[in-house]
């Protein structure tokens, strides 16, 4: 009873808590028979105390929100992310193969550049200035500004895999295409290590954010495509909750990756120190996710 008192319902699998929850209406329907039969045993004291505990755990009647927080940053929100694995290393290989895709095409046919740089973008090029350089002067509001853009582009790319992923797949390889196309008009113009020297520090973790938050949405979009043994709404439901904890997941990231962009990257800082934070940054990241407590580890230290 001490174990299961520590356990939290949204990490118990459906068909354990199904069977746990007939346990326990059993186990309500034997005190009942117990004290109309012999009402004054200690036995059945002893069963009302059990069921009382079992019905605090099964409620959840003793939580704290902010156990429930600790938890989900700690233990559960790594955990998400590398169950959805999968998707989100397919999110990732989409993106960077229309970038690729992207490159290749304008580089082929310098016309398409149109579609993603605009006069004012080309024009400061063809001086030698990126059109980043802007942001230097305005860092605050920059920062809160682009922090509000990539939260509200991720949260898109997530809830568009209620449309069967078919939506987020859509604005992956859109921003996908667009990157690469802005690589190769970097290159033309000889302004590629000024890009890398202005995106590589706040890339290296928002880049990843919008890739967590693209394979939230395919696992949204998974049971309705394959439904399992639940059914398709239930399955869906299920789903849907653990994409919402992962898309949540993501805020922190893209509130830390908006803060570089807006006062690291358009700094002079140097190039080799602004890769540095970029690696320094994604270790961080990747150590917390892949070395996060497991289940075993979190029930021993509690």
């Amino acid at each position: 009873m001490q174990q299961a008192s520590r356990l939290s319902l949204a990490r118990i699998p459906l068909d354990q808590f199904r069977r746990g929850s007939l346990l326990y209406r059993q186990a309500i329907a034997d005190l009942a028979y117990a004290r109309m039969r012999f009402s004054r045993h200690a036995v059945v004291r002893e069963l009302q105390r059990l069921v009382g505990l079992a019905h605090s755990v099964v409620y959840q009647a003793r939580r704290e929100k902010s156990t429930k927080w600790w938890r989900f940053w700690i233990y559960t929100w790594p955990a998400l992310v590398r169950g959805a694995a999968g998707p989100i290393l397919l999110a990732t290989l989409i993106f960077w193969g229309t970038a690729v895709l992207g490159l290749i095409l304008a580089w082929q046919n310098p016309l398409l550049e149109g579609f993603f740089i605009t006069p004012s973008m080309r024009q400061g090029m063809s001086s030698g200035r990126l059109w980043t350089e802007s942001v230097a002067h305005i860092a605050p509001q920059a920062s809160s500004a682009i922090a509000q853009n990539n939260i509200t582009v991720s949260l898109l790319i997530w809830a568009l895999g209620i449309t069967f992923g078919i939506g987020t797949i859509w604005l992956l390889i859109f921003n996908g295409l667009m990157l690469g196309v802005v690589i190769e008009a970097c290159l033309r113009a000889g302004l590629f290590r000024s890009l890398a020297e202005f995106v590589v520090a706040h890339g290296a973790l928002e880049l990843p954010a919008i890739w967590i938050a693209a394979g939230a949405g395919l696992v949204m979009a998974g049971p309705m495509l394959f439904p399992g043994r639940y059914g398709r709404l239930i399955e869906l439901r299920l789903a849907a909750r653990r994409s919402v904890q992962i898309v949540v997941g993501t805020v922190p990231m893209l509130l830390i990756a908006a803060a570089i962009e807006g006062f690291v990257s358009p700094s002079q800082v140097p190039g080799v120190l602004k890769a540095a934070l970029a690696v320094a940054v994604a270790m961080a990241y990747s150590v917390y996710i892949w070395l996060a407590p497991r289940p075993a580890q979190m029930n021993q230290s509690l």
